[in-house]
């Protein structure tokens, strides 16, 4: 669900989804509270949740210069966002639904949040693509229309981005990409060649920085790189503030960081983790003290994990 652009529009938006969104603040995520989460073999996060959400017909093709939502997107959106207030405020409560011509299936939620003068972004992706095995299909869909259906998974990506700038009326906002392209190379011969790139490597290292020692995380990773940015996988933290400490840290190095790994994979012992490790501060990491991962087969015998901390 990633989009690789630095620079994002929120200008086409609508009133009453906002106003469901604003309309009760979530309990903030506590220290003190167990937070779980789950993720499929595929590494994709989802909720398990208590209600079942209902996902009505999409259309399947919308052109992407047309900034417009298809007709009766809006109320599709709007039916969306009051289930998230009613069955997990704390992803959604207190965001602006924007619409991206790009994604019309993977609906997003967004706030600014402000430290110490400098802007995150908290940006939720709601996947609502059907996962046939998952769901109970209620209409068949067509070329022209996405199956309607009903599931207990919600799948997602909600995360941090540190913001270059934003504008006076918070309508654009442009990403703060300080990790240029981490492409390595490419692998194999002809019709089996394919592209290499280090990205998960960097999120291990990022992610190993600033969790306790011999923590076990996979495939868990609080701090990760996405769209060219350092960011913080937003699940269960009521602020970007730990990310805006990790940012002061790590920032300074990644030129080293991305040197190093383009010429090996990512280890513990690699000297310059050491370094790094050694000079964060290990409070960073209270957070995922408790962390603990939990694999296990589901009822068509693939692997998926839960996560809690």
């Amino acid at each position: 669900m990633s989009r690789n652009t630095s620079r994002i529009d929120f200008s086409c938006t609508n009133d009453s989804i906002n106003r469901i969104l604003h309309r009760e603040t979530a309990i903030q995520p506590s220290d003190s509270v167990r937070h779980t989460c789950s993720y499929n073999q595929s590494e994709d996060q989802f909720l398990v949740l208590s209600n079942e959400l209902e996902v009505p017909s999409f259309p399947v093709h919308h052109t992407i210069d047309n900034a417009l939502p298809p007709a009766g997107y809006t109320a599709i959106i709007e039916k969306i966002s009051v289930f998230l207030m009613e069955n997990c405020p704390t992803l959604a409560a207190g965001t602006d639904w924007y619409f991206d011509p790009s994604t019309i299936h993977t609906p997003t939620f967004c706030r600014i949040v402000t430290i110490e003068k400098r802007h995150y972004l908290y940006l939720l992706m709601i996947d609502l693509t059907c996962h046939p095995l998952e769901c109970t299909i209620l209409e068949q869909g067509s070329n022209n229309r996405t199956h309607s259906y009903r599931t207990n998974r919600l799948y997602f990506e909600c995360d941090y981005f540190p913001l270059e700038s934003l504008d006076t009326d918070h309508k654009t906002c442009t990403l703060a990409q300080t990790i240029p392209v981490t492409w390595k190379g490419e692998a194999g011969q002809g019709y089996m060649m394919h592209g290499i790139w280090m990205d998960s490597d960097i999120n291990k290292f990022f992610s190993k920085l600033i969790l306790p020692a011999d923590k076990r995380n996979h495939p868990y990773y609080p701090v990760t790189c996405k769209q060219h940015c350092v960011t913080m996988n937003a699940f269960a933290q009521g602020s970007p503030v730990l990310l805006h400490r990790f940012r002061e840290f790590i920032e300074p190095f990644l030129t080293d960081i991305l040197a190093d790994l383009q010429s090996s994979p990512f280890s513990e012992l690699m000297p310059l983790f050491r370094q790094l490790k050694d000079s964060i501060p290990g409070e960073l990491g209270t957070r995922w003290k408790d962390l603990t991962i939990n694999a296990y087969l589901n009822d068509r015998d693939q692997k998926e994990y839960t996560v809690g901390f």
